[in-house]
């Protein structure tokens, strides 16, 4: 881990002076897109960097331009450990925080535990595969800036987000799927402006563009949405129960088939639930849930459910059992029980997303007399002590 760490800081140093190899350059920019803690990471060290460009470390960097070349060598070596040490203060610590966790049991105290990103699961990340009407099936790949295909001039992926362009003919309501597989996210910018983020194991079908009185999309799994307003075409996300009903405002949905309840949490705005015969509007900071045809409200800590959309896991007192349902869809493995005892235990804190798998089993069992058992790469055994 220890050099693991050593190698980040070494890329970003390099990265700071521009001196990164092609390979280097490639390992660099897949760890800063990985997750918006990285790159705030490295805005932060990039700041740092610029303001201590100023006396002294200002002035040993303009020497080297004028000295004659062995000067030059010596003082690109000295201006070289000076940054690498400021560099690998500040990451250390900066990353010591962002992947500070405290996990509490209805049994035990607070647990403070840190732990520090392991660089090498690239496997997660920005990825997602774009249906067609037809069946086809367009694999979302970060860093294409150009249109997906020619049967989509309209459309356009800046590496997080695909975007969709008024086309210029629209007569009718065309549908696209995004998937978005386990361990992976990605965005979407609907044509009328609406921005919606997808998280793993979710799908969302929608239209390439908007025709009639109202908006339509149908989600399975999780999405963050940010409708953009138009108090003539009511925008409406349409889950297995229930539907959304909203005219421009921001919240969450996490509808997944194998969830008992649904639910859908506000964060600005108005919308109505809209189940059966039943309409139930909501305010900023509610949460309603849905079960069996019933909708209830109340109030939540809204960052608690769209942490998601930071790259965290964020818990507060949530059962085991659903919150490795949550790990389960990003690391893609299935949880079992030997007692079930084990699914009540309740569990407060955050986790950033990219922390890996084994980590995550470490700081799971500080805080809980259980044990993690691999059975193969896809299953894991949960064990009472």
């Amino acid at each position: 881990m220890k050099k693991e760490t050593e190698y980040i800081i070494q890329l970003i140093v390099k990265r700071l002076q521009g001196e990164l190899s092609p390979e280097e350059e490639t390992f660099f920019i897949a760890w800063k897109v990985r997750s918006k803690a990285n790159e705030e990471l490295y805005e932060r060290l990039e700041s740092e960097y610029e303001k201590h460009t100023e006396y002294p470390l200002y002035e040993q960097f303009n020497a080297r331009r004028s000295w004659p070349s062995v000067k030059k060598g010596i003082q690109k070596r000295e201006f070289t450990r000076c940054l690498y040490r400021r560099v690998a203060v500040v990451a250390s610590v900066l990353l010591c925080i962002s992947f500070y966790l405290m996990f509490s049991t209805d049994r035990e105290g607070v647990l403070p535990v840190v732990r520090v990103e392991s660089p090498n699961h690239f496997s997660f990340g920005k990825r997602a595969s774009l249906i067609l009407p037809g069946g086809d099936t367009l694999l979302i790949v970060p860093g294409v800036t150009d249109t997906l295909d020619e049967q989509l001039p309209f459309v356009s992926n800046n590496g997080e987000t695909l975007i969709y362009h008024t086309p210029r003919t629209a007569d009718s309501l065309v549908y696209n799927t995004l998937k978005i597989p386990r361990g992976g996210a990605y965005s979407l910018q609907l044509s009328d402006g609406t921005k919606v983020m997808l998280n793993s194991d979710s799908r969302l079908k929608f239209p390439q563009f908007f025709s009639g009185d109202t908006r339509e999309v149908y989600l399975e799994g999780e999405g963050f949405f940010q409708v953009a307003k138009d108090s003539a075409k009511p925008f409406i996300v349409h889950c297995e129960e229930y539907a959304v009903r909203v005219l421009g405002t921001t919240f969450n949905i996490s509808a997944y088939r194998n969830d008992e309840v649904s639910m859908t949490t506000l964060v600005e705005g108005r919308v109505n639930i809209e189940c059966e015969n039943t309409i139930v509007a909501l305010t900023p900071g509610l949460m309603a849930t849905v079960a069996n045809s019933k909708v209830t409200t109340r109030e939540v800590n809204v960052e608690s459910y769209i942490s998601w959309t930071k790259d965290q896991f964020s818990f507060s007192e949530e059962r085991l059992e659903d919150l490795l349902k949550k790990i389960s869809r990003w690391y893609d493995v299935e949880f079992l029980f030997d007692d079930d005892e084990i699914k009540d235990y309740k569990f407060s804190g955050f986790i950033p997303r990219y922390e890996s798998i084994t980590n995550l089993f470490e700081i799971l069992e500080q805080s809980a007399n259980v044990s993690f058992v691999r059975k193969n790469d896809k299953k894991v055994i949960i064990i009472k002590h």
